[in-house]
């Protein structure tokens, strides 16, 4: 999971090759991956929320991934046999170290499926397209992603539930919505309505085939590869002062008067990510 200071360096690979691991049983077609009983991450209270529901019992099947290493994207302590997992700790012992927006280690369309479960929340919502591009260029044509999100609204209705009006409810709803904050990396920047999961999905190159609901609160959504997107090669450029001087090329048409430079490179290096930069540049009225 990146942290905000983090997420705009490119995280040097390993040298080594990544080796394709022998893929594990594919998942029936009418089911959706299942975390191991033994996963802790920043969601871990779901299971103390009362009468939750399951996930929705879904009514359609799903197609099998083309072949090729499955990710677990962001794995934390859910680390599986037989998957490649990536994660940005090492202390969780992950086959990759690397921030999960810049897969800097894995080729174009390496993989067939991907798994981001309690991630993308923990990504700032500017990095939310750049996650989410990369996770595409990294999947082959047609590979299936899976993610996990907290649904906002949901845990809206549940905060306004009458037997939700205690402190100790509250808590544990609202540590749903903001993450438990008890390291860096374990705090939300993002949540997601059925419409923003969606758009955030067709929008890098994913047809949604199911969104369901999963313990009350949470999407579980998979998309499939349809067009080929990658992230804005300008948060690739190897250094800030590179990537401020061709932001304004590319987007203002004008080289970097020295106070916006100064400025620009300021908020990066107080851990501001690129990603907010192009957007504040192309809100620019110039």
């Amino acid at each position: 999971m990146g942290i905000v200071s983090r997420l705009q360096r490119i995280l040097s690979p390993p040298q080594a090759e990544v080796p394709q691991p022998a893929l594990p049983p594919r998942p029936a077609e009418t089911e959706l991956a299942q975390p191991p009983p033994e996963r802790i991450d920043a969601n871990e209270s779901v299971e103390t929320l009362p009468d939750q529901t399951a996930i929705d019992e879904p009514t359609e099947a799903l197609p099998a991934p083309p072949e090729g290493p499955w990710l677990n994207l962001g794995c934390g302590m859910d680390v599986r046999e037989g998957w490649v997992n990536v994660d940005l700790h090492d202390f969780h012992h992950p086959d990759i170290v690397a921030d999960i927006t810049n897969l800097k280690p894995l080729a174009d369309n390496y993989a067939g499926y991907a798994l981001a479960q309690d991630i993308l929340e923990h990504v700032p919502r500017d990095c939310c397209s750049t996650a989410l591009r990369e996770w595409n260029r990294v999947l082959k044509p047609d590979g299936l992603l899976e993610v996990r999100v907290p649904d906002v609204i949901a845990l809206a209705r549940l905060l306004q539930e009458p037997d939700r009006q205690t402190p100790e409810a509250q808590d544990t709803l609202l540590q749903c919505m903001f993450g438990t904050q008890r390291y860096n990396g374990d705090f939300h920047y993002n949540g997601f309505t059925e419409l923003s999961l969606t758009h955030a999905l067709n929008d890098a190159g994913f047809e949604v085939l199911r969104i369901a609901h999963h313990d009350g609160w949470l999407f579980q959504a998979i998309g499939r590869k349809i067009e080929h997107r990658r992230p804005d090669p300008l948060l690739r450029v190897d250094n800030d002062e590179v990537f401020i001087d061709e932001a304004y090329r590319t987007i203002l048409h004008r080289e970097a008067d020295p106070g916006g430079r100064a400025h620009y490179l300021e908020k990066l290096a107080s851990g501001i990510p690129r990603e907010a930069i192009l957007a504040t540049l192309r809100a620019a009225n110039e």
